[in-house]
């Protein structure tokens, strides 16, 4: 049994999650057992939930792969498109009523506030994390509860707080500000994800370094149960 297997099997010993834990690396060169996803084209956060079904083994996608703007956020960078494609999509489907953002300068403020990449890399591998070797990040979808138990252990053993971002789209929720500090977040991700991804009301999202990763599966026993006597 591997280093991940033994993680993964024993977070789901004492936490009980429901849902594997995903994890993701980001790569130049893609390693030996790792399909690529295919030429289909979809949502990142819908690519990521293919993950979590049964037999699913690791692959890899790329720019190319992405419909919309998570790539820049997981790292792989954009597609280019024209100004007349672009502003298609920013209309119909980012900006304005029932939409992410109600105008384009609302859009340009929340990009302002989220990290982004200096260098971006050609591929990006999604598996369970019993099944890639040496990831950059794990993300665990569970309830409320357990992300809270995660964040504690963190800070019980650190001294350090753990900072939760919500308000925009999953992908920059989620992964660059672990990419950039190496920490950990945790975030309720946006209607379309939930959506896509078929969360639960009560589920919400962590994601944790995977350096940092050893250390949360190490303490999660000498965290408070809450009961006080």
């Amino acid at each position: 049994m591997n280093k991940n297997q033994e993680y993964a099997q024993r977070m789901k010993e004492l936490e009980g999650y429901e849902r594997d834990i995903i994890a993701i690396k980001l790569c130049d060169e893609v390693p030996d057992g790792v399909d690529f996803y295919g030429d289909d084209i979809s949502f990142e956060c819908a690519i990521f939930a293919e993950a979590w079904e049964d037999g699913k083994k690791p692959f890899y996608i790329s720019t190319k792969n992405i419909l919309c703007g998570g790539g820049v956020y997981s790292g792989l960078g954009s597609v280019k498109r024209t100004k007349e494609e672009f502003n298609m999509g920013m209309e119909g489907t980012a900006i304005g009523e029932k939409c992410a953002y109600s105008t384009r300068q609302v859009f340009r403020r929340v990009n302002q506030q989220i990290p982004h990449f200096f260098k971006h890399r050609k591929f990006l591998i999604i598996g369970k994390l019993q099944d890639v070797e040496d990831p950059d990040i794990v993300m665990i979808v569970t309830d409320a509860n357990r992300v809270m138990r995660l964040c504690k252990v963190y800070t019980w053993k650190t001294g350090e707080l753990v900072t939760g971002i919500a308000g925009t789209a999953w992908c920059a929720n989620s992964i660059p500000l672990v990419y950039r500090t190496k920490t950990m977040t945790f975030n309720m991700g946006d209607p379309p994800s939930r959506v896509m991804m078929q969360l639960e009301p009560g589920e919400m999202y962590c994601f944790i370094h995977y350096d940092l990763f050893p250390l949360i599966v190490e303490n999660m026993e000498n965290i408070s149960d809450g009961v006080v006597m």
